[in-house]
């Protein structure tokens, strides 16, 4: 019986300890950076839309892969999350994020990934596989130009 407690014990110190602790939380996005609104997931939504359409600049432009035209467009997910994407073109990257409502007056915006260039299939997962550097970088840029302007 103590040594069936003993690994116990040192199982959930390890797990508590591991840099990559995050893997194990619940949900969608588990390296998201989340940071929160005071505003209903509708309102941030809109503020996001307006915040495109006053800085165009921020809308992903279309792009040609594998031979096709894409557009990202952001939309409603069946997870229920909005998913958005920014393009910040000093840098040719694209950011994609995330709106979850908490509750009626509070609302998540998580950023989630990025990706160098206008194509598909090499997002790097903010908090998990950019350096510390990079995603500091990235959730000081996020902010910036969209957590600030929402709120």
């Amino acid at each position: 019986m103590r040594k069936l407690l003993i690994i116990n014990f040192v199982c959930l110190l390890l797990t508590l300890s591991c840099k990559d602790v995050n893997k194990f939380s619940a949900g969608s996005y588990p390296y998201a950076e989340v940071f929160e609104i005071n505003s209903s997931k509708e309102r941030v939504i809109k503020r996001i839309d307006s915040l495109k359409q006053l800085d165009t600049i921020l809308q992903v432009p279309a792009f040609k892969w594998a031979g096709n035209e894409v557009l990202l467009n952001d939309k409603i997910q069946k997870n229920g999350y909005f998913v958005f994407y920014i393009f910040i073109k000093e840098k040719n990257q694209i950011i994609q994020s995330y709106i979850e409502e908490q509750d009626s007056n509070r609302t998540n915006v998580g950023l989630i990934s990025v990706q160098n260039g206008l194509s598909l299939g090499n997002w790097k997962q903010v908090n998990k596989d950019l350096s510390e550097q990079e995603s500091k970088q990235l959730k000081e840029i996020f902010k910036e130009r969209v957590v600030s302007k929402i709120k």
